[in-house]
């Protein structure tokens, strides 16, 4: 009796141990509603040490303060500080909230504040916390948006503030009404936040292209953003159109614009509703029209014209554009041409190997711009200088020629590169999305008569590749290519592209319409 009696009060004591730690974690500060406030697992922020620093740091921005300084308070600056350098998603929000008690003591004193990195940091640091993420995210764009005149445009505020949306914009609960429904963005000035809520989103692929500026060259930067007229959005069409591969050409003095891309040509003309597409007449709602040296098209025309598929995010005020893969049906030869081009897409660019292409269309620089690396090189960019310089590949009937010859060959060597071909010249704009995808498939055919693994199929790949560069050895899994094979079987987004399970299933084609 005397044994259970002591185990309940040792119970007891823990439960009472608990709850003090397990309310710590769950308090929010006054000026964060209950609903807004991220609580990470394992956490720091909330026991010890930690959390007696956050708390005096939290009385300190309540007592009315607007700034931390070494010369106001050298012990709370030194708090502040050593915090700011932890990688505790926790400890970073918790830092983020303090900024905005300082903010709103500032606008609450006329006062200007600077934004916050916190709640940014928080969000990278954050792992698979999805909701935490998010609400990091959230507080991010309402201090983005209090701290900064977005009105200046892109050379100013809305660089950030677009920056911060971006984040946002994945996340289906989202609406821009979530960043104005806060104490914070009520200080905001009314003619920034009426500019806030006018704003469009324009996303390709995932990522921002409006509004986000591009700097075309050293003294040049563009900052025009998407535009709404007669209920429809307006783009600059130079921008979108190279992003998916196309090429733009004016005639001044027809004042005609045509944009090409694959085997299709789009033809418009400044302010007239009257088009050509493949040479066949068609009537647009909205006329195309030129301001500040820019052209404006409607964006479905343009989009969906070159096989895009354009959904409008009302809530989010947000244009949506992807490639429309639905034109290729069951067809599962995507998965072959990924398994296929994976090696050497993983040389080039391990981070995006995994897309078709092997990067993403968005690029941060200007298409056609001085390629400087990964980040700023557009997927156009990307493909068109692979082709040309390793290649000499420099337009559509090149392309296929080359395509078609290889896929004449018998080896893994020939078969994987026709894959390669045809993903960077999907990205160049050479071919659509369906005819990369009838590039690839003759030579998928062969490789699924001739092998029954992908390992089988990359250790004769290799040996061809030894044999081109002239490598001498008996084992190609030796070579750094061959190692390279081992890296990219271990990470966790190539591996499931080489599924042995594809030459059980065999190839399967386009519908019939495309692939006669």
């Amino acid at each position: 009796m005397k044994k259970l009696t002591c185990t309940l009060l040792v119970s007891a004591l823990l439960f009472f141990l608990a709850v003090p730690a397990l309310a710590a974690a769950l308090t929010h500060p006054s000026w964060c509603p209950a609903e807004e406030y991220a609580v990470f697992e394992n956490s720091t922020a909330y026991t010890g040490e930690t959390r007696e620093k956050i708390l005096s740091l939290q009385e300190y921005a309540a007592a009315g303060h607007t700034e931390i300084t070494r010369n106001s308070d050298a012990l709370i600056y030194n708090r502040y500080q050593e915090l700011a350098k932890s990688k505790d998603p926790g400890v970073r929000f918790e830092l983020g909230l303090i900024d905005v008690k300082l903010a709103l003591n500032a606008a609450a004193q006329g006062k200007s504040f600077s934004g916050s990195s916190n709640f940014e940091f928080a969000a990278s640091y954050a792992g698979d916390q999805e909701e935490a993420r998010y609400l990091c995210y959230l507080w991010n764009a309402r201090m983005s948006l209090a701290a900064r005149d977005i009105t200046a445009g892109l050379e100013g505020g809305l660089r950030w503030y677009a920056g911060a949306i971006e984040y946002l914009l994945p996340y289906e609960q989202f609406t821009p009404d979530a960043i104005y429904d806060c104490e914070l963005v009520k200080t905001v000035p009314a003619d920034r936040l009426a500019y806030a809520r006018s704003l469009l989103f324009v996303t390709l692929d995932g990522d921002l292209v409006h509004p986000r500026p591009v700097r075309i060259s050293a003294d040049y930067l563009d900052t025009t953003t998407a535009q709404t007229r007669n209920w429809r959005t307006m783009v600059p069409l130079r921008r979108l159109a190279g992003l998916m591969g196309a090429t733009v050409e004016y005639d001044a003095q027809a004042r005609q614009i045509t944009v090409r891309r694959a085997a299709d040509a789009f033809v418009m003309t400044l302010d007239s509703t009257a088009a050509l597409r493949n040479g066949a007449p068609f009537q647009m709602d909205v006329a195309p029209y030129a301001e500040n040296n820019r052209t404006y098209i409607p964006i479905r025309y343009i989009a969906e014209f070159f096989g895009q598929k354009v959904e409008w995010n009302k809530a989010q005020q947000h244009v949506v554009i992807t490639e429309d893969k639905s034109a290729a049906g069951d067809s599962n030869l995507e998965d072959w041409a990924l398994a296929m081009g994976a090696l050497l897409n993983y040389e080039n660019n391990p981070g995006e190997a995994h897309l078709f292409g092997g990067k993403t269309r968005f690029g941060a620089g200007p298409v056609g711009g001085a390629i400087s690396n990964r980040l700023e090189s557009t997927g156009p960019d990307f493909g068109r200088r692979i082709l040309s310089e390793d290649w000499g590949i420099t337009g559509r009937e090149s392309l296929m020629a080359a395509a078609a010859a290889l896929a004449e060959g018998n080896d893994a060597w020939d078969l994987f590169r026709v894959s390669h071909l045809a993903q960077w010249g999907y990205l160049a704009g050479y071919v659509t999305y369906p005819e990369a995808l009838e590039l690839v498939e003759p030579a998928a055919k062969k490789l699924d008569r001739t092998y029954s693994s992908w390992k089988d199929a990359y250790e004769d790949y290799l040996a061809g590749y030894c044999r081109w560069a002239g490598l001498s050895t008996s084992d190609v899994w030796s070579t750094e290519r061959g190692q390279l094979y081992q890296t990219m079987l271990a990470d966790p987004a190539m591996a499931p592209l080489l599924d042995d399970s594809l030459f059980t299933a065999g190839v399967i084609g386009l519908p019939g319409d495309l692939n006669p």
